[in-house]
């Protein structure tokens, strides 16, 4: 079709949509509604997804070992950067590591929290740690980070919001000196301060709570290539049958689990209101088709084909659901940037829906589909009035 054809089918929509105001703002309010309930659940699914497989990878290891009555609140350290404390005999490390299927193991130790000479930050992690084996925490420094010394420690990039340049906070009634800081992981690093396992021994029993000497928290393990990974859990859960594994895909099964169910609240409510704005939609176009049944009637006597009225009613659906489109696009996102921290699951994971491409992608196919649901109950009833013939159609009104 000519530019200028669609030019003045538009511009005849526009003009139609404008002098029925009121009924058409409640319809693209209806698409509006459903776009912004599709906007927000798909980021919201995705902004807990990519977070959950994002502290699985980012630990760099196959396997992780924990005391078996210890694997929720591992996994929340984990996950959601809670403050934890749990422990088993260290000689399992020094078992698991010698075995012939491990490539590299490395071990952490959970304390208390942290105290700086400016603030308390409650929801810090004291992490003892073996820098001569460490692999999960090295890799997340820009440059290779100055060895630790007596006194000295690392800290996560939500602690040193907090501390900033301060290099003295207070770690156990005893002063120590931040040398660095990791980069953002999204796991509970960003929650850690990090000192050496060996400055254990220069901590008071009293301040170091159920902690004792020869007890680690957790075990990271590297395996060689090829090494099956569910025949050596089998072999792990024969060694220590009181140690609990997870893998990088089992890290947040209760979350996924969590999210599936949230995910099929999301898809009820969308069917329902799709199904409700493709009613509005019929029955707003019903009326018009009734209303102008005449005029249709003339065009067609005059030359006007049935796909001419199909095009000029479907514009006016088209204008009218891409301006509730739009308006649900804003809202929509507007709900997942502001209101997202209400909810528990994302505010326990520190998960946010950023702006990217992607997400950008998600939006435009939200409003792709509230624009398609008001086309198709429009439709319904324009197909049929454009099928009449004109003589007929002139006679009904």
């Amino acid at each position: 079709m000519p530019p200028k054809k669609i030019d003045s089918i538009l511009c005849i929509a526009w003009k139609t949509v404008s002098r029925k105001i009121f009924r058409n703002i409640v319809l693209a309010m209806a698409v509006a509604l459903l776009v912004s309930l599709l906007v927000f659940a798909l980021l919201f699914n995705r902004a807990v997804h990519d977070d959950v497989e994002a502290a699985s990878r980012k630990l760099g290891a196959d396997i992780v070992m924990v005391p078996a009555e210890a694997m929720t609140v591992a996994e929340e350290f984990i996950l959601e950067s809670k403050k934890k404390g749990f422990y088993m005999d260290k000689a399992i490390y020094d078992k698991v590591r010698t075995m012939p299927e491990v490539k590299a193991a490395t071990y952490q130790i959970y304390l208390e929290t942290l105290e700086s000479g400016c603030c308390s930050i409650v929801a810090g992690q004291v992490v003892a740690f073996d820098p001569e084996t460490d692999f999960v925490i090295s890799p997340w420094f820009n440059e290779p980070p100055p060895p630790l010394h007596d006194g000295e420690v690392y800290i996560g990039s939500y602690v040193y919001e907090y501390l900033g340049l301060i290099d003295t906070p207070t770690l156990f009634n005893h002063k120590v000196k931040v040398v660095a800081d990791l980069n953002e992981t999204g796991t509970g690093l960003d929650h850690g301060l990090f000192m050496r396992v060996k400055d254990l021994n220069k901590i008071s029993a009293e301040v170091t709570g159920k902690y004792k000497p020869g007890e680690i928290s957790i075990i990271f393990l590297k395996l060689k290539e090829g090494v099956d990974e569910y025949t050596f859990l089998n072999k792990l859960a024969v060694l220590f049958p009181n140690i609990g594994t997870m893998t990088k895909g089992s890290i947040g099964a209760d979350v996924r689990a969590t999210l599936e169910d949230i995910t099929k609240v999301f898809s009820i409510t969308i069917l329902i209101s799709s199904a409700l704005a493709v009613l509005l939609a019929w029955s707003t176009f019903t009326a018009l088709a009734n209303e102008r049944r005449r005029e249709v009637g003339i065009l067609r006597a005059i030359g006007a084909h049935k796909s001419h009225i199909l095009k000029m009613f479907l514009s006016e659906a088209l204008i009218i659901s891409l301006l509730g489109g739009l308006v649900g696009l804003g809202i929509g996102n507007y709900l997942i940037q502001h209101l997202a921290g209400d909810f528990d699951l994302l505010s326990k994971l520190g998960a946010y829906a950023s702006f990217s491409l992607l997400n950008v992608f998600y939006s435009v196919v939200a409003m792709l589909i509230g624009v398609g649901v008001c086309l198709i109950g429009a439709a319904i009833p324009v197909v049929r009035l454009a099928r009449l013939e004109p003589l007929e159609a002139i006679k009904e009104d």
